[in-house]
């Protein structure tokens, strides 16, 4: 961990400007109360105060390797016991040899000097308890913004996890379904065989090569969603009817990959599987108040034995949703008669 005064220019010009005002007050003492001459006022107070900023700055050393929560408190006690002892005995030592050097011929001033060194031991006491709490509360802010580092990058990793997880549970009958129509048009229709192999090539790439965090385009992302509703159309022919309607600026907003993926399976899978008649899947979107919102209309047919669900579902994109954005209100449905509405409200944020 680094010194905390030479942490920067900063702390730096902190710590000596506080030693520069206590100084500049010990000078003024010494000088306006007790009426010493400018040089010796001076010389006493920059003596005394210039070597315990040095005793300041290597206390740092002593407070570093005695962390109460880290060390038995009694020898935290002790470290600070002993070094205290040899700084006050070093600090007030040799402040006195230097200054009775000096000034061994000014007796007043020798004989104030020899007074004053218990009060220099309590001021001494004073100035290493408030440097040791300095350090202390350094210490521990470090540790607490690193705990808050610590913490933050687990929940980006959880939050990825999560979305990963929900992701990952695209429904497999899709795949084992167009594996199953491949294989008969290999037959029927080989040509028809291979371009379908491309397009299921093309969906399934597209899936695995982005992560649950990543944004794409809304026009990216409906260009994979056409490829899924063509490849479900070999299967289901004329029965199944799309169509987007997308406005220009509605295609450049991000949007999370695969969002909108389970909505048009779930479309398939309760509206087309269930129902003998034509249906029809139908998006659109438009800006409105800062949001884009998107909705995807599907037939259906209610007297249908309902299908167990085994996509991700709705509570799981708004999951995904409140995971991204913060917000679980940002997807709706209703249902109006034989069709099914699913409404999106994506924040227009940058990505």
């Amino acid at each position: 961990m680094q010194h905390p005064v030479f942490l920067d220019k900063r702390s730096v010009s902190v710590y000596f400007g506080l030693w520069a005002l206590i100084a500049g007050v010990h000078f003024s003492i010494f000088y306006f109360i007790y009426l010493f001459p400018i040089e010796v006022a001076l010389a006493d107070s920059l003596v005394f105060n210039s070597l315990f900023c040095g005793v300041g700055i290597s206390m740092w050393f002593i407070v570093r390797y005695s962390i109460p929560d880290q060390y038995n408190i009694w020898n935290v006690v002790f470290n600070h016991l002993a070094f205290l002892t040899l700084a006050l005995v070093v600090w007030n030592g040799l402040s006195y040899a230097v200054l009775s050097t000096i000034f061994n011929a000014n007796k007043v001033y020798l004989e104030t000097l020899m007074i004053s060194i218990p009060n220099k031991i309590v001021s001494g006491i004073i100035y290493y308890i408030f440097i040791a709490l300095v350090y202390y509360l350094f210490i521990y802010y470090i540790k607490i913004q690193e705990k808050v580092k610590v913490e933050s990058r687990l929940r980006e990793v959880l939050k990825e996890t999560e979305l990963n997880m929900l992701k990952s549970q695209i429904n497999p009958h899709f795949l084992f379904n167009s594996l199953n129509s491949i294989s008969s048009l290999t037959i029927t229709n080989p040509e028809k065989a291979r371009e379908m192999v491309i397009k299921l090539s093309d969906f399934l790439r597209y899936s695995v090569s982005h992560n649950a965090t990543s944004f794409t385009t809304l026009e990216v992302e409906m260009a994979n969603i056409q490829r899924y509703l063509e490849i479900e159309k070999v299967r289901f022919g004329e029965k199944l009817l799309f169509s987007f309607n997308l406005q220009g600026s509605c295609r450049r907003h991000q949007i999370p990959v695969m969002l909108l993926q389970p909505l048009f399976e779930n479309a398939i899978k309760h509206g087309v599987y269930e129902s003998i008649e034509q249906v029809s899947i139908e998006m659109e979107c438009e800006y409105k108040e800062g949001f884009l919102e998107i909705r995807i209309v599907n037939d259906f047919d209610p007297n249908a034995h309902p299908r167990k669900g085994t996509g991700i579902g709705l509570n799981n994109i708004r999951e995904r949703l409140r995971l991204l954005y913060k917000n679980d209100k940002l997807l709706r449905t209703k249902v109006e008669g034989t069709r099914f509405f699913v409404f999106l409200s994506l924040p227009n944020t940058e990505k």
